[in-house]
């Protein structure tokens, strides 16, 4: 059995070791060595807690100052009208998930760009969720202040990878860059896809029952994450395909399932309506 101590003075060894591996390949070959029956996600947040490393700020610090000052003064708070569970908090995610695919994958790409296209590809959701990707795209580039940043051409790729992030395999993007946003769109974490999905319920099935609630979601993330049917994604990554070896084996114990569930959001009673429940409240008041 390991202490925290252990884990962190193992990840510092491996660190040591393989100076050219990504933070996320770093934490995953730390929990690999483990040989744990621990998540990885508990392994991950002991790493990061005992190094103090924020990780927005350690995967953007390489974006231009003035840009990240503008798209946090001026495109975070465009988020607020969204439904919680494509708030700003996803956004932290979605940016989170394309620095790490870019890490790890060693695609190259531009930071400020990846930054920019991660930070405003779900704007206007509240409007149109059918066609938000048009939405927000056509917000990134009426926006005047972005020709500051970016040339003619850089800004076409960014509108049209803000455009693609919801392809398919059969319809795939026109860029890099799109096929990065569509696959850091995806979800790698089960707390976040509970808490997302409870954001959503309470926005769309407020009158459900809380157990009802509970064997809808069983049957619907049963299919999402099925090995029969697996989600459209253009980057895999080791966190991405341990987060469907999680969630699958998850799935597969009801019981445990709709515990943990409930855990995550707070939820105490499950004979109470959707709508009478916060939810995990504080994790969309999370601050970066």
């Amino acid at each position: 059995m390991y202490n925290e101590s252990d884990i962190v003075n193992l990840f510092q060894e491996i660190k040591k070791e393989n100076n050219n591996l990504s933070l996320d390949e770093l934490l995953y070959e730390t929990y690999k060595r483990l040989n744990t029956e621990d998540s990885f996600e508990n392994i991950r947040t002991i790493i990061l807690k005992y190094n103090n490393i924020n990780e927005y700020e350690y995967y953007t610090k390489d974006v231009k100052k003035e840009l990240k000052e503008y798209i946090e003064k001026n495109v975070f708070p465009k988020y607020e009208p969204n439904d919680k569970a494509h708030g700003i908090i996803h956004i932290l995610e979605v940016i989170r998930r394309s620095f790490a695919l870019n890490d790890t994958l060693k695609l190259n790409l531009d930071k400020n760009m990846v930054y920019t296209i991660a930070a405003c590809h779900d704007i206007g959701k509240y409007i149109n969720s059918d066609i938000h990707e048009k939405i927000a795209a056509e917000e990134f580039i009426k926006d005047e202040n972005m020709k500051a940043f970016f040339d003619d051409e850089k800004r076409n790729v960014i509108k049209e990878a803000i455009e693609d992030h919801r392809s398919s395999k059969e319809d795939t993007p026109r860029s890099k860059y799109g096929m990065l946003i569509s696959s850091a769109d995806r979800n790698t974490r089960i707390e976040i896809v509970f808490i997302r999905s409870f954001f959503v319920a309470k926005a769309k099935m407020p009158e459900y029952n809380i157990e009802e609630y509970l064997d809808y979601t069983i049957k619907r993330l049963s299919k999402r994450y099925s090995e029969e049917n697996p989600e459209n994604i253009f980057y895999e990554d080791e966190i991405y395909r341990i987060f469907l070896k999680d969630m699958r084996q998850l799935l597969k114990n009801e019981q445990e399932f709709k515990k943990l569930y409930c855990d995550v959001n707070h939820i105490k009673y499950r004979n109470s309506k959707v709508k009478d429940e916060s939810g995990a409240t504080e994790y969309y008041n999370l601050k970066k």
